[in-house]
């Protein structure tokens, strides 16, 4: 029976992925990385990104011509050069492999990553509690 790689959280506080994985990530998808922090202001070395708790990750050419804290047209040209959702898909290959390769470095904040192998044509859903996840088969359900 074929296989698929799936990452789940095994932690309560949710899933997230580490600066170096998002770092990794975004270097096998082709992208620049570079992180800010709360202030939004100038890039963040990966160090002062991990010592944080919410950090972003921006794919930009010149992240210094950003003054993304502004409330402005900023905001809307931050979403499209967002990497936060680089690691939504949870089946990606690539995320699989950062995984894999980093191991407990590829953790964020909270977060205890496991990849679980489930059948290949299983319709799947990732169900979670408290930041907690397992995958489930989709079924119907009625309320």
């Amino acid at each position: 029976m074929k296989t698929m790689k799936v990452v789940i959280n095994t932690r309560c506080g949710g899933y997230s992925i580490s600066p170096l994985a998002t770092k990794e990530l975004a270097k096998r998808k082709g992208k620049e990385c570079f992180f800010f922090t709360t202030g939004l202001k100038t890039p963040v070395s990966i160090k002062e990104a991990e010592k944080d708790f919410c950090y972003f990750a921006y794919s930009v050419k010149n992240p210094q011509d950003y003054q993304l804290n502004k409330r402005d047209a900023a905001n809307e040209r931050a979403e499209k050069i967002s990497l936060n959702d680089i690691a939504n898909d949870r089946s990606d290959k690539d995320l699989i492999d950062v995984v894999e390769m980093l191991g407990k470095k590829a953790n964020g904040p909270y977060a205890e990553l496991k990849i679980v192998e489930i059948p290949d044509d299983v319709e799947w859903v990732i169900d979670e509690d408290h930041g907690l996840e397992h995958i489930a088969e989709v079924h119907r359900t009625w309320s």
